[in-house]
């Protein structure tokens, strides 16, 4: 009961997508930190923890997982947030390549994921010179691939806090749904468990020995 409670507490969100994309920064402007534009690529994985209210007013530790998008990288990522609640898709709304890779990082999530929450982050929407991907054709993209779309700059922090309040709500749903689900199939099991009866072994020895007694006590 207490494991069950503990992981009520908890909302663990990933986010991936092809590398320069902005993972690492929109992590980093949710956390309330500096922008950087010369922010590192990401090698292997980085977390970060905030607290965060849910729709029914409860406090919880969201957790978010920022990953490396290199494709030699691109296993250890998915390993990394396996045990994760929801994810969140980074595309580059400067790079249309970003966008039709999203179906190769789709695949990997259906291949390795048990239906997982998602959304789409179209990210860098403040370079709106370099941009190549317009709303329209993002928005037409996410619902095409099922995804609710959210468009973002990590730069000015547009779109970010609503992008995780909702996957990080979802995900939250969708954790509480499965524990109670478990918890309503142990309780069957629990029920359909085999009670003891006078029908066992020991019942029938015990049986056995009474009969004993009165045969010898109708010799006497």
């Amino acid at each position: 009961m207490k494991e069950k409670q503990i992981a009520l507490k908890v909302a663990k969100i990933g986010l991936l997508g092809d590398s320069s994309v902005g993972k690492s920064s929109i992590c980093q402007s949710y956390a309330g930190l500096e922008f950087n534009q010369t922010y590192l690529t990401t090698i292997g994985s980085d977390k970060y923890e905030s607290k965060f209210t849910v729709e029914n007013g409860k406090q919880i530790k969201l957790i978010i997982w920022d990953t490396a998008g290199q494709e030699r990288f691109r296993s250890m990522a998915l390993n990394t947030i396996k045990s994760v609640n929801g994810i969140v898709l980074v595309a580059d709304l400067t790079n249309k390549d970003s966008f039709d890779n999203i179906k190769l990082w789709l695949q990997d999530i259906n291949d390795n994921f048990d239906n997982p929450c998602l959304v789409l982050f179209g990210n860098k929407s403040d370079l709106k010179e370099e941009r190549v991907v317009s709303s329209e054709e993002a928005k037409k993209y996410a619902e095409e691939n099922k995804l609710i779309y959210f468009e973002t700059s990590a730069k000015t922090s547009t779109g970010i806090k609503e992008g995780f309040a909702y996957i990080a709500n979802q995900a939250y749903k969708k954790a509480e749904q499965k524990l109670k689900k478990d918890e309503e199939e142990n309780i069957v099991i629990g029920k359909n468990k085999p009670k003891k009866s006078d029908s066992g072994c020991c019942s029938s020895k015990k049986g056995e020995k009474q009969k004993n007694v009165n045969k010898k006590a109708s010799v006497k």
